[in-house]
């Protein structure tokens, strides 16, 4: 787990934004959801596992973390950095005692404010604080956790290394008449073995409606069989022990693949090759997204997603990549990416016309010089066939 002193240092850079911000008080709201957890866990080292749990920093003071009370016989799972657990008879309760010890509170900083608090939650901290202005400080806090310390840094490496191993049984695994679930029954095995929590893996087809409509699904495996010329594409998160998530995804296949198939993949390849060279400490998300669109046209494709996002304690963080097709748009216009930096580009292409798509994912960490991927895996289209893996060139 995360020292102490990485603790601390992330509670001194919470004071320094509330010193900043002029907040007498910072609530970093979660729940459950895989994207919406991270922050608390940032904060406390608590991982909740069910319902809803807020951390509370108050400058100057350690923080705290208010738990929904039917969770009060949880406690063996608090987390060792924090003293003060609240499991109160609800949420807008806790925050408010918690609150209270701040002495005169004018403005209140919430991180979550928009998704992730509930109304009476918001409506009992508007009750018992009349006059204080409540912020929305989400992309204040993504900007706070966005450069890593050396210890996030070895929790990404932590968990893209249980990825690999994940993708190394998937490649001595995967064959014609193999299902779906079967294949994620085993990467969901060999990741609880070493440690991954909370994983998320999906499974990628491109199908048609019965209006003739196209689409490329990404769903939980389902009890699909995987033929000779089908394409399996996978995307499996975890986070590690630490908390920290990477991304890793490839492409599939067994008889010799069409040319639209390989085309597809040679565009996804070289739109992650792109972003991994502009990739650069002092570059713009807008740059890379250029650099991957540039790259997959040149390839006859076109994006259909933005290309990818930071990625920590949340599997969703500041700054994005191709933020203009995003539907929560928060871009300042002025945000750069950073040293320290953790990145999954992610292009997702489909072609209407000849019926495939193709996606793939790499985790990047970024320094000095530039990008480092994480998995030791080549970003490639991979061919199983007479026992043996191939990767296929363009």
């Amino acid at each position: 787990m995360p020292t102490l002193a990485e603790r601390d240092r992330r509670w001194n850079l919470l004071d320094q934004l509330c010193a900043e911000q002029s907040f007498d008080a910072l609530i970093i709201a979660g729940n459950d959801y895989r994207g919406h957890k991270g922050g608390v866990r940032w904060v406390s080292d608590y991982n909740m596992h069910h319902r809803s749990a807020h951390a509370v920093k108050i400058p100057g003071r350690p923080a705290s973390v208010v738990v929904s009370g039917n969770l009060a016989g949880a406690r063996a799972r608090q987390a060792n950095w924090v003293d003060d657990y609240l499991f109160p008879g609800s949420i807008g309760e806790g925050l408010v005692e918690v609150i209270q010890k701040a002495g005169k509170v004018e403005r209140i900083g919430i991180a979550g404010l928009g998704q992730i608090l509930k109304v009476d939650e918001l409506r009992a901290l508007e009750a018992a604080f009349p006059g204080a202005e409540l912020v929305e400080a989400t992309h204040m806090f993504d900007q706070v956790r966005q450069e890593r310390s050396a210890e996030e840094i070895e929790g990404l490496e932590e968990s893209a290394y249980i990825l690999d191993q994940c993708f190394t049984r998937l490649l001595e695994i995967a064959r014609p008449g193999i299902s779906e679930r079967e294949i994620g029954a085993e990467m969901y095995r060999v990741a609880h073995l070493l440690g991954g929590e909370d994983p998320l893996f999906l499974t990628m087809y491109h199908d048609v409606l019965r209006d003739g409509t196209q689409y490329s699904s990404f769903a939980p495996p389902r009890s699909r069989v995987l033929g000779t010329h089908d394409v399996h594409t996978f995307s499996f998160e975890i986070t590690g022990p630490m908390g920290y998530w990477t991304e890793l995804s490839r492409m599939v296949t067994f008889a010799r693949p069409s040319e639209n198939q390989k085309r597809l993949a040679a565009a996804v390849t070289a739109g992650i090759g792109a972003a991994e060279k502009a990739l650069n400490p002092g570059t713009s998300p807008a740059d890379v997204q250029r650099a991957v669109i540039a790259a997959v046209e040149s390839h006859g494709a076109k994006s259909t997603y933005w290309s990818g996002h930071s990625i920590g304690a949340d599997v969703l963080e500041y700054p994005w990549v191709g933020l203009d097709v995003v539907e929560d748009d928060t871009n300042t216009g002025t945000e750069v990416i950073g040293v320290n930096n953790s990145i999954t580009i992610h292009p997702m292409l489909i072609d209407e016309e000849n019926g495939v798509s193709g996606y793939m994912s790499d985790t990047f960490v970024i320094e000095p010089s530039g990008a480092r991927k994480l998995s030791e895996h080549r970003t490639a289209f991979y061919r199983i066939s007479k026992g043996e893996t191939h990767v296929i060139e363009d």
